[in-house]
Order: structure tokens, then sequence, then C-alpha cells
């Protein structure tokens, strides 16, 4: 059995405050309040898992013969329309028999089912594709629609998606309106001492699999060791699960030594942040880890912090 298994989803403190802003709305959402949370966040944050957990907490039920479903996730469609969006909503709501229905057919078809199901909450993933292709035309009048879905049936709307989904809520200033403030799922900086840490105790935790299961590794709280990982992940979790899958598979004898590290990042990270393997040489100073920080944080659309800029230009 993979020493991770158990470990898979580690509850750090950005998960844990989006987790709760998530079971918070997604509460008042099944007692009946009508809300818009945005949770937008570069790749391997966590954001599949928040989604995971409530899902779990809230499982379709068969009553009287009816299957109950009180949340729904939907994947967005890459080229989201009038049409696409409900098509993407009656296969979330296991109804994918549309045929050459018209768009308002369509709406009117989900409608009714959601009211049969019970449903409550809508949780859009992959929300970025409202910015990303097509026109921008079609993508408003997509985010019209779900604003005017959500009104019309009383629902809570769950936004998830790169960062780049922020464009969604710039374009369609009334869907902004009503929406809560985006969470912003963000990496820890390794320059900000309260996020430095909150990472290291992730790497602890994930470290105590391995030692659990009887494995020889490196010493977690050693600083040298803790700055080489999160250099190979830049404080995104989900890329320090990678990386650890990585080493778990290529070690020998249950033992992690600097050569498996090496070889489980040449092989399993390809983000390219950084020009270097952080677990060769010596272990890269903060301005490195900054750079890479913050080509990271570019690159998913997010804003640099002012630290992490002032380092980089200096």
């Amino acid at each position: 059995m993979s020493a991770l298994v158990k470990y898979e989803l580690i509850e750090h403190a950005t998960f844990s405050q989006a987790l709760s802003r998530l079971e918070s709305t997604v509460k008042r959402g099944l007692a009946g309040e009508s809300l818009i949370l945005p949770i937008f966040g570069p790749t391997r944050v966590g954001k599949s898992e928040l989604v995971k957990t409530v899902m779990a907490d809230n499982v379709p039920k068969v009553v009287d013969g009816i299957r109950r479903m009180p949340i729904v996730r939907v994947v967005t469609p890459v080229n989201p329309t009038r049409r696409s969006l409900p098509i993407a909503l009656l296969e979330g709501l296991g109804s994918p028999r549309y045929n050459r229905s018209s768009s308002e057919e369509l709406t009117r078809m989900a409608c009714e089912l959601i009211k049969i199901t019970g449903t409550r909450v809508l949780v859009f993933d992959e929300m970025q594709h409202f910015a990303e292709r097509g026109s921008r035309t079609a993508a408003r009048e997509a985010a019209d629609w779900l604003k005017v879905l959500g009104e019309e049936m009383g629902l809570t709307l769950v936004l998830t998606g790169l960062p780049l989904a922020n464009e969604v809520l710039i374009r369609n200033e009334q869907l902004r309106d009503r929406a809560e403030a985006v969470f912003e799922f963000r990496p820890y900086n390794w320059n900000h001492e309260g996020e430095q840490l909150e990472f290291r105790r992730a790497l602890l935790s994930l470290t105590e699999a391995f030692s659990d299961a009887g494995w020889v590794i490196p010493d977690a709280t050693d600083l040298d060791y803790a700055r080489r990982v999160y250099a190979a992940c830049l404080g995104r979790i989900g890329m320090l699960v990678k990386l650890l899958h990585a080493v778990e598979h290529l070690a020998t004898n249950q033992r992690i030594t600097e050569q498996t590290l090496v070889r489980a990042y040449a092989e399993a990270i390809n983000t390219r942040f950084l020009e270097f393997n952080p677990f060769e040489g010596n272990p890269p100073v903060e301005s490195l880890l900054g750079q890479g920080f913050a080509r990271m944080l570019t690159e998913a659309h997010m804003s640099v912090p002012r630290s992490v800029a002032k380092g980089v230009a200096s």
C-alpha cells in the first residue's frame, strides 16, 4: 500500500480556510439561500480536493424512488455558451439525453430536473474556460445565463478554476456584484515567515507517512532540506504530494536518498520555473525561491507580493 494514501488530503492553513468558507456557503445554500462563491487559484493547490470533500459530505440519496442530489458538480465546457452550459449541467445531473433541443429547451429540461433532484448547490469547475476561448460576447451571454439560473432557481453557485477566471467577473459586472468576494487559493510564499512555517508543517505531515511505514527519510525539520523541497514545488501542496509520490516509486528498499530526490524532481516536476534541480548542489537561496515563485504566480495570472517583487528586482 502507498505510504501516502491516507495523507493525500493535508488540511494545511489555506485549505482549511477555503474549506470553512465553502462549507459555510454550501450550508447556507442547502438551507435555501442563493449565493455565488468564486474560488480561484493555480493548479495543484487543492481546489479539486475542496470540491471532493463537500461532495463526499453530501452524496446523492434515493428517496421514494427518486435520486436526490443536493450538490452537483458541472465541468464548464471548453467553449461555454448558452447551449453548451445547460448540456454540461444535464450531464452533471445524470441526464445527457438532449438530442437536437434548442438552448431554451435544454435550460428548461435542466431546471425541471433540478426540481426533481432537489439540487440546491451547483459547482461549476474549470471556470477559466470562459476567458480562454471564444468571443467575449458569447462568454458574457454564458455568464448571464449562470446569473439568471441562480436567481430564477434560487440556487447557490460555487465557481472554481484558475485565476484567469477572474475575467468572467470583470467582464460581467452583474455577475460580479451578485458574487461574494473571491477566495484566492494562493500557494505558500517561502519569504513570508508564517507561510513558510505552514508549508514546513505540511511537509512534516507528509514525511510522517513515510516514517510510519518504516521508511528511511531525510529530516523534514532540517531547514536546508525544506528549502530544497519548497523550491521543487514553490508552495503548492499538490506539487509536493506529486514529488513525494515520484520519490516513493523511485526509491529502493524504502530509503529516500539525495539521488532519489534528484531523479524524482527531474522526472516528475516539469514546470521550469527554476533553471536548476534544487536537490543538486547547494541549497537555493531566498532570492532564487522568490524568482521561481514570482514566475509561477505570473503564469497563473496572480499578483506577486510586493516583498517578493522587490527581492526579485534587487
